[in-house]
């Protein structure tokens, strides 16, 4: 007998940077979901380092988590970007909810303020930046989670616009996050927040057009701020230029390991010839979307 947690891919399609304010932020989330496998035994962790964020809350509750194994399971096969520290620590926090919940009562318990809580005594040291944690809270819900700390604000959305598509590309690289926010200084928010506005509005407006303005716009700004590292700023030059692609944009930090291509709808067969020519992986796209934490079988 064993207890599954299902938790999705996320992707800041927007917002990045802004939630260090505790700004708006669009994440979404995506299959295939990583998987963390709980079984009766004697306290072992496979797949989840001792020093991560899930780690250290399982050795903050030795007492706990001695009585059960967890086994990691990464759906990306360890390309960076997607979430999988995160996943790893919603799903511990998850579990460690059971001694006070029944497994169905489990939802209504994770709300996302003790969430975060819990998230920063394991994922900062008080140095530099301190994680946002908005990736953590669009895992728990799902979809296309608008969410802003400071007005405690959480939205969760479809995909609105029929006539576009996206597509998320793995470029290969891989950024410590961890190691840029501590070194990152403060910045400056308004261009990045009168982008986000525009992506907000158009999906209350569910208008395409506003929305590849927005994406133009919040990839403008990032890069302005210096967001935006350099192989990334090139493949985004070329992505540009392929027919049918109407925005693109780096995400997370850096822009590093992830790329947001906007296409029109029915017109991705050149943007994706051209990733394959370039050895980039197709990971995921706006056909798979997922819903947030999950959870099977029993204990």
């Amino acid at each position: 007998m064993s207890l599954v947690f299902s938790v999705p891919g996320k992707t800041f399609l927007a917002g990045e940077y802004l939630a260090l304010a505790g700004g708006p932020t669009l994440v979404f989330l995506s299959q295939p979901c990583f998987e963390t496998e709980v079984s009766m035994g004697t306290g072992r962790l496979q797949g989840i380092h001792p020093e991560s964020p899930a780690g250290l809350f399982v050795a903050k509750h030795r007492e706990y988590f001695k009585n059960f194994d967890i086994q990691f399971r990464d759906a990306y096969a360890g390309k960076g970007g997607f979430g999988a520290s995160t996943a790893q620590f919603l799903s511990v926090y998850a579990m460690w909810l059971l001694k006070e919940t029944h497994q169905q009562d489990m939802e209504k318990h994770l709300d996302f303020k003790p969430l975060l809580e819990e998230y920063y005594k394991v994922a900062w040291t008080g140095q530099g930046q301190r994680p946002s944690g908005a990736d953590l809270v669009g895992q728990l819900k799902g979809s296309l989670t608008f969410f802003e700390k400071r007005q405690g604000l959480i939205s969760v959305k479809g995909w609105p616009f029929a006539d576009l598509e996206f597509h998320l590309v793995h470029t290969g690289n891989k950024l410590a996050t961890h190691e840029h926010l501590r070194n990152l200084p403060v910045f400056q928010t308004h261009g990045l927040e009168t982008a986000f506005a525009l992506i907000r509005e158009a999906f209350e407006k569910q208008e395409s057009d506003l929305f590849v303005e927005g994406i133009k716009s919040y990839a403008f700004e990032l890069q302005q701020l210096g967001f935006t590292c350099d192989p990334t700023l090139q493949l985004l030059e070329e992505i540009r230029r392929i027919p049918g692609v109407r925005a693109a944009k780096g995400c997370g930090a850096l822009g590093a390991d992830v790329i947001l291509a906007v296409i029109g709808r029915g017109e991705s067969q050149e943007f994706k010839n051209y990733c394959e020519s370039m050895g980039l992986s197709l990971l995921s796209s706006s056909d798979k979307i997922s819903e947030g934490l999950k959870n099977r079988g029993s204990l």
